[in-house]
């Protein structure tokens, strides 16, 4: 759906400036309600629901519907047709204005946003029941403006207000409830309500309609451009995620666009969800809740014995993955038993440095070593330094972190291994060591850390009655190593800062 899209911009240059704005918001407000809470995001795109045949997604046919009404109103262009032009634009507004699903999304975004779980109508609050309080006693759904209304709180609540300030821009109730009864006449420069309004008659000059329209057609296009692009980027990434339960999330995708996702549980079962656009919804294993989802895992006796990821009933193993996005760095959010954990590293090595290294593969699933960098100059001008092995699979990876206002410079960096033992681990530490050694020697001051040990080298406080002070912040990720879950912290930025190093 692109009401006008980017092709009819060129002769608009008004819409073409308020998409591109409207683009910018809505992509930051997808990219926030992604970074607190990525399964409720991914249920959002989905539009999680039960199981329906083929066509019977209203938003897909509202979708449609637009298109064409916009190939018409692309054709409409000499002056006779005017009116005929307003007209058709009217109806898209009204058609555009009516989606439920726009609204259905935008809401759960904003509940993402406040750490609430996805709901699969989030305005079902607002339907009210007729006088009979029986079965099948009638329903009244709420209109867009009810919906509207439950968004400005929504916003309000985690400080998205621009979200409603945009929709109620354009929105006009007036507008469309005249066009929609038929109780309006268009003159050569204004709109008439006829009976409709609060004062009997009301006008609204052809100017004015226009910037209504204008605004709305660019939300929505908007919205349909980030929406899109969003389940496209989904599509084209990362197509396994490790959970910190051992159970491994994949994306489903078709046509380089997102429809689905399965999760696999460790004792070889699991869920899905998908989503196809003529063919309806699948799902398996998932119960949907008055607010989020719950998943049945089958058998419960294997799945607490379970030490490892499987997918396909296979152990899943993969390389060149880490557990941190790039310019990260966050505590190991891990739900099995850590003292198992424990005496399968202390087993494996007494080295303190790789008791650590060993700690994070076994508890992230992730064949890597992740480690911080701090100097006083840039390593290198590109954004990126790499090694490859044979096969051109680059086992070495340092990034540049992002670090204004400092006069030091940031780099996030990992050593993908392929194997994991005290051997392996301990040649990747020194390459990682050689590297660092060889920029000191041309004088360069740099520091490093890996980011994840076993053991906290914070130094305690020693006060003149012989007792000392041991501070920890647990907005740093140094002082803990793992928790069962992120929510356990304050809200913390976790973008890698000069202090951790």
């Amino acid at each position: 759906m692109a009401l006008l899209n980017y092709v009819f911009k060129k002769r608009y240059p008004t819409l073409s400036k308020q998409i591109d704005e409207y683009v910018v918001y809505l992509t930051s407000l997808f990219s926030r309600a992604a970074n607190i809470d990525g399964f409720t995001y991914l249920c959002t795109l989905l539009r999680v629901e039960g199981i329906t045949s083929g066509y019977w997604d209203a938003f897909v046919e509202a979708e449609e519907a637009l298109e064409d009404l916009n190939r018409l109103l692309r054709s409409t262009q000499t002056k006779r047709q005017v009116k005929r032009k307003i007209r058709l634009g009217l109806f898209i507004y009204c058609h555009a204005t009516e989606m439920s699903a726009p609204y259905e999304i935008l809401a759960n975004l904003l509940r993402c946003c406040h750490n609430k779980l996805y709901k699969m109508h989030p305005f079902s609050h607002l339907v009210r029941i007729g006088k009979k309080k029986e079965f099948f006693a009638k329903r009244y759904l709420p209109n867009s403006k009810n919906k509207i209304d439950h968004l400005r709180e929504l916003a309000t609540a985690c400080g998205e207000k621009k979200i409603t300030q945009i929709i109620e821009s354009f929105f006009r109730n007036d507008i469309r409830n005249a066009f929609y009864h038929s109780d309006y006449t268009i003159s050569d420069n204004e709109f008439r309500i006829i009976e409709g309004a609060e004062l009997g008659k009301k006008t609204i000059t052809l100017e004015e309609l226009s910037s209504i329209l204008t605004k709305c057609f660019a939300f929505y296009s908007a919205f349909s451009i980030v929406y899109k692009k969003v389940r496209q980027d989904l599509a084209r990434g990362q197509k396994y995620h490790r959970w910190p339960n051992y159970e491994v999330l994949e994306l489903l995708s078709e046509k380089e666009e997102l429809t689905g996702f399965k999760i696999h549980f460790p004792n070889k079962s699991h869920a899905m969800f998908e989503r196809k656009e003529h063919e309806g919804t699948t799902a398996l294993n998932i119960r949907l809740e008055e607010e989020g989802i719950s998943l049945m895992v089958g058998n419960l006796d294997e799945y607490k014995k379970a030490e490892d990821w499987f997918v396909e009933g296979k152990s899943f193993d993969e390389y060149g993955s880490r557990y941190n996005r790039y310019s990260y760095w966050r505590p190991i959010i891990f739900q099995g038993d850590t003292q198992k954990i424990d005496k399968k590293v202390f087993e494996m090595t007494e080295d303190k440095t790789v008791q650590g290294c060993l700690f994070y593969i076994f508890t992230t699933g992730h064949k890597a070593i992740e480690f911080a960098l701090k100097s006083d100059k840039d390593l290198f001008k590109r954004k990126e330094y790499s090694r490859s092995r044979l096969k051109k699979k680059k086992h070495f990876v340092i990034r540049k972190c992002e670090n204004k206002g400092s006069s030091h410079f940031l780099f996030d960096g990992t050593y993908f291994l392929e194997s994991v033992n005290e051997e392996s681990i301990q040649y990747a530490l020194k390459q990682i060591f050689a590297y660092i050694d060889s920029f000191q020697k041309r004088g360069i001051k740099i520091q490093h850390r890996l980011k994840h040990k076993l053991y906290s080298d914070v130094k305690p406080v020693q006060k003149e009655n012989g007792s000392f002070t041991l501070t920890l912040s647990t907005d740093d990720p140094r002082n803990t190593l793992v928790a069962t879950h992120l929510g356990m912290f304050p809200k913390s930025d976790w973008k890698i800062k000069e202090e951790w190093i």
